[in-house]
């Protein structure tokens, strides 16, 4: 019998359960959507930072062999394709969703109306969202760390989690075809 549903089900159900709790987080702070950045960026800002996201990816991928960082251990029959396309789907939009409206969202504005300010709400939600991928460690918890410094400057030049949203989703689904494509 293949393994895997019930880790596979807490890789579904804490993203839900987190969206849960940032929308009651949200009322009783009384914060709008705007708030929490869901909003598009212009287009020209948008290419602008989707061209500063390529480069950042590359440079990690080089890094990354550079340093000896092994690629993800593909998932081959470990699961079943129902729990596959499951995994696929929590990685690639729920758990961007859930981390990004946590992160760049309620916690950036939070933070960023104290005063750490926007800069200090950056660094500080980048930790956050590294000690979150604790189970990274070594260059790869580097890589995770300046993913969240990326997506916090993201947030306040453009003030859209829409684009950290997409952004971490692509990375996401990078590293689901790391898992699954091979």
């Amino acid at each position: 019998m293949r393994q895997g549903w019930r880790d596979t089900f807490s890789h579904v159900i804490l993203p839900i359960v987190s969206l849960i709790v940032l929308v009651i987080a949200k009322h009783t702070r009384g914060l709008s959507w705007q708030d929490l950045g869901l909003r598009w960026p212009s287009l020209r800002s948008a290419l602008l930072w989707l061209a500063l996201f390529a480069v950042l990816s590359a440079g990690e991928e080089i890094a990354g062999k550079a340093w000896g960082v092994a690629a993800p251990e593909p998932w081959g029959t470990k699961y079943s394709i129902p729990a596959v396309v499951t995994r696929v789907f929590a990685m690639v939009v729920l758990a961007p969703m859930s981390e990004e409206l946590l992160f760049r969202g309620l916690l950036y504005k939070l933070l960023g109306d104290t005063a750490a300010g926007p800069l200090g709400a950056i660094a500080i939600t980048a930790a956050g969202f590294a000690l979150l991928h604790f189970q990274y460690y070594g260059p790869e918890m580097l890589f995770v760390a300046l993913d969240g410094l990326f997506y916090g400057f993201a947030r306040y030049a453009t003030g859209s989690t829409l684009l950290t949203m997409i952004f971490h989703s692509l990375g996401n689904l990078y590293a689901a075809y790391q898992r699954v494509g091979r």
